[in-house]
């Protein structure tokens, strides 16, 4: 920024005295209009000499502020330096971080209900946090109060879900034919008996074998929805070990173990 602007203005104003009316130049008499003149000179030099001082004033502020800003960006750097990273890659954490805090905002704001249909938006919104949290840029002061509250936040989210949960305590196969396919099937559950590996894989700390299970274990239902890759996969597992015995009882390999077989 310059304050040379002062000398346009000057002119400007001598300008605006030569615009006087006529009449009051003539009744300025010849010494008084050399002193005026003068006096404007004189003014003239005073604004001068300001502007340049301000001049000299702005570089030096100028030159302070970059090597304030030149130490700054340096310490930032080392700091950046301590937990391994760059300014890219704070950049990109800072993208990751708001994405994930608006993500937590918006299910905060569903109820429980609707908030266990998205349950799996929970579990992505965990494992990102995980992630992040594990990031030693999580570390910074920009960064450390906020991952912390993100932590809170998926912490009540789960609090939520734990009260919203559906539960089902197992009957017995004799009087409610009681199995993970035909308890998947109800309308209440599922209504898809396909979908009974999602009860097996959320209660697998109950149920090492799918097709044995017991009157009166309480099964936690997951919420209704497409099921996980997981899932998927323990089905496919399932499928294939229970059609490799078939082939082996069938050979004669090995004898059926006589176990109750729920499907």
């Amino acid at each position: 920024m310059k304050f040379k602007v002062f000398f346009p203005f000057v002119v400007a104003l001598l300008v605006m005295v030569a615009a006087f009316p006529l009449q009051a130049q003539e009744e300025m008499t010849e010494e008084q209009a050399a002193q005026k003149i003068q006096q404007l000179e004189k003014r003239v030099q005073e604004l001068k000499r300001q502007a340049s001082s301000l001049d000299a004033q702005i570089t030096d502020k100028n030159n302070t502020l970059k090597q304030k800003r030149s130490d700054y960006d340096k310490c930032v750097d080392e700091l950046y330096a301590l937990v391994g990273a760059t300014r890219a890659d704070v950049d990109a954490y800072e993208a990751r971080l708001k994405r994930l805090e608006n993500k937590i905002a918006d299910l905060l704001r569903l109820s429980p209900t609707d908030l266990l249909a998205r349950k799996s938006e929970v579990d992505d919104a965990e494992r990102e946090y995980n992630e992040l949290a594990a990031n030693k840029i999580s570390l910074l002061p920009a960064f450390y109060d906020r991952v912390q509250k993100v932590g809170e936040n998926i912490k009540a989210l789960r609090e939520t879900l734990s009260r919203a949960e559906k539960t089902y305590i197992v009957g017995t196969w004799a009087r409610d034919r009681d199995c993970l396919w035909n308890i998947a099937k109800k309308p209440d559950i599922y209504g898809d008996a396909f979908k009974w590996p999602k009860i097996w894989q959320k209660n697998r700390d109950q149920i090492r074998n799918p097709d044995l299970i017991y009157e009166g274990q309480v099964l936690r239902i997951p919420a209704p929805g497409p099921m996980t890759y997981e899932e998927e996969s323990a089905a496919r597992k399932y499928y294939r070990q229970k059609r490799e015995r078939a082939a082996m009882e069938q050979t004669g390999e090995t004898k059926s173990t006589g176990e109750n077989i729920n499907k």
